[in-house]
């Protein structure tokens, strides 16, 4: 075995490199792989694709954006508490991921726990002009929300 392997080994025994860093991987062929894998849930193909975010997880934890497209996997799979999971693991490395926010944030909400209006606001903050998919959809979370509290008002008795 080379000095180099012997080293990358090292540093991942260490904590220091992930798998996907001891294998060579680069950023381009991870891309390319979560391509496939938002192709395959895009199709309804959540099994596959959830093996691909699991892989790429497992080569990279530390990968936000893998972390987050795992746990809308598991969400659309109904395994909602390692949704959770990857959601939280993904905002440690960005808290401003608006994937996980908005994502966590629905589940939360579903859940009754509060934390889930703070993700949604949190998730329009990171994408303020709806860019990405996950920016709209909070967007459109916190109008229905509004829209829904204003009507809990009109139906409540008027206070003396």
């Amino acid at each position: 075995m080379d000095t180099a392997t012997v080293g990358k080994l090292k540093a991942f025994a260490r904590g220091e490199a992930t798998w996907a860093e001891v294998e060579g991987m680069t950023f381009e062929e991870a891309k390319a792989i979560a391509q496939v894998g938002c192709d395959l849930a895009g199709a309804g193909r959540y099994e596959e694709a959830r093996i691909l975010f699991e892989g790429l997880v497992e080569g990279n934890p530390r990968d936000s954006a893998s972390r987050a497209a795992l746990g809308t996997v598991y969400q659309k799979l109904g395994r909602l508490p390692e949704a959770v999971t990857e959601y939280s693991a993904a905002l440690e490395r960005d808290p401003a991921n608006p994937v996980a926010l908005v994502n966590r944030g629905e589940l939360y909400l579903q859940q009754g726990n509060r934390q889930g209006f703070t993700d949604i606001a949190n998730a329009v903050e990171a994408d303020p002009d709806g860019q990405t998919s996950a920016g709209r959809r909070a967007k459109a979370l916190v109008r229905a929300i509004a829209l829904a509290a204003v009507e809990k008002m009109k139906e409540a008795p008027a206070q003396a």
